[in-house]
């Protein structure tokens, strides 16, 4: 039996101050570098199913409740 892959979301989401929409953009990429994904967190979710949505960091499922 062929099991038949699923398509994923996968998003990294950064509030980024900039002046200008590819100064933004620059400066993304230089923290996506910079933190990598041991420390900036991934979110996934399944398509179509937006409240699935999980974080990730070191392709591990993380708990990101800011009360913990």
């Amino acid at each position: 039996m062929v099991r038949r892959q699923q398509t994923w979301l996968v998003s990294v989401d950064l509030p980024i101050e900039a002046d200008s929409p590819a100064e933004a953009v620059q400066r993304f990429w230089s923290y996506v570098r910079e933190l990598g994904p041991d420390e900036l967190p991934a979110f996934v979710w399944p398509t179509g199913d937006e409240l699935a949505m999980q974080a990730y960091v070191a392709g591990e499922p993380h708990d990101l409740d800011p009360e913990d």
